[in-house]
């Protein structure tokens, strides 16, 4: 599933090629894609323009004229294409249209995303945006607020991380690449992490997904920009989808385990369990 970087990276790719651009309608062969439904998008959606391109978390926020939103979350395999790539993509499920005559796609093999058109008013509630907690790249996220919520945390260190109504926006990739930085293992418990763990460990999800960022996000599964390009976080990779591979640090192989349900990543001899 694309997470906060590989999402960030379709933001500023779409907002230089979409701002100021009006709907001109939508085409789909898969209407379960759509809420409240395909007819009341293809209704409501001609006509709006796009004022501008955020995300909130893993989410994608188009901000519309006459104060609506339309929100995509691309879920395992979802793409977003600004423009169809003959023989590669065969599972676009949603056509957007637009007045000067562009396009925008959304391709999904797996059919789990979803779109939304909702007023302003209610578009978090309807699309579960409002159950998501702090956005940790906010700069008014500080490391106060983020010590307010973990000092007094009890649990698995990697369970943490994945919960969406904590930090919004990180994934399995980034989760591993985060313990590794800090050098604890992804199974180590809250509670047994010292203060100045938690001051690393809030440095180290923000320096780990900003490189994700500036990497154009990781193609490590189905995930590519807006032009069909691949990102190259994958190659930067310190732990994640390298078991058997020497640690970049002590040269000892990765392992790979179970932890919060996902195959995890970890180097046994530099993380250490708290």
């Amino acid at each position: 599933m694309p997470e906060l970087p590989e999402v960030e990276t379709i933001v500023r790719e779409l907002k230089p090629q979409i701002i100021g651009k009006k709907f001109w309608g939508v085409e789909t062969r898969l209407p379960a894609v759509f809420l409240p439904s395909a007819q009341v998008v293809r209704e409501h959606l001609r006509g709006l323009r796009v004022l501008d391109v955020t995300r909130r978390g893993k989410f994608l926020v188009l901000v519309l004229d006459k104060k609506m939103r339309l929100t995509i979350h691309l879920r395992m395999s979802g793409r977003l294409l600004w423009k169809n790539i003959p023989g590669r993509e065969k599972y676009i499920r949603a056509h957007f249209s637009f007045t000067d005559g562009t396009s925008l796609f959304f391709s999904d093999v797996r059919k789990f995303g979803r779109i939304w058109l909702y007023p302003e008013k209610s578009y978090q509630k309807m699309t579960g945006i409002f159950r998501l907690g702090q956005e940790p790249l906010n700069p008014e996220f500080q490391l106060q607020d983020f010590l307010a919520i973990f000092s007094h945390k009890k649990g698995i260190l990697k369970n943490t991380l994945l919960r969406q109504d904590i930090l919004a926006g990180i994934g399995n990739i980034y989760a591993d690449e985060i313990c590794f930085q800090i050098r604890r293992h992804p199974s180590s418990r809250l509670e047994n992490m010292a203060k100045t763990d938690l001051g690393k460990l809030f440095a180290a999800i923000r320096n780990c997904l900003e490189e994700g960022i500036s990497h154009s996000g990781a193609s490590v599964s189905d995930f590519v920009g807006t032009k069909g390009t691949l990102g190259q976080h994958q190659l930067y990779l310190k732990v994640y989808g390298r078991k058997g591979d020497p640690c970049y640090v002590c040269k000892s192989p990765i392992k790979k385990s179970v932890v919060a349900g996902r195959g995890t990543f970890f180097c046994s001899f530099c993380q250490r369990k708290a």
